[in-house]
């Protein structure tokens, strides 16, 4: 038996590291389902926004369908309508192009 017992630090030290792991491991996973959470949240969200935005469309192409005495013309104006809104969303998500920018040439004073 010496003064210092080299299994028992080992043993401690690795318990230790073990533990810490965990702790992480844990809060990962803590992380995880919040987000997870909040995802699932956001989809259910969505989709009944989707869906009254479906009826409130069907509603107004209706409202002009009957106010233009027309069976299908109300359908197609709110269609175009929603086209072009779609349209616009789709190149408002372009990349933007880098800005060239101009290479100003630095003149070295030493050289004078």
């Amino acid at each position: 038996m010496g003064f210092f017992e080299n299994n028992r630090l080992v043993e401690l030290v690795t318990n230790y590291l073990k533990t810490q792991f965990e702790i992480i491991k844990l809060d990962i996973q803590e992380r995880l389902e919040a987000l997870l959470e909040r995802i699932f949240k956001f989809i259910i969200i969505a989709f009944a926004f989707g869906i009254a935005g479906i009826f409130a469309l069907m509603g107004l192409a209706n409202a002009i369908n009957q106010w233009l005495s027309s069976a299908f013309w109300g359908y197609l104006i709110v269609a175009g309508i929603s086209l072009v809104v779609g349209l616009l969303l789709v190149a408002s998500f372009r990349a933007p192009q880098p800005e060239k920018i101009s290479e100003e040439v630095i003149e070295d004073e030493s050289d004078n």
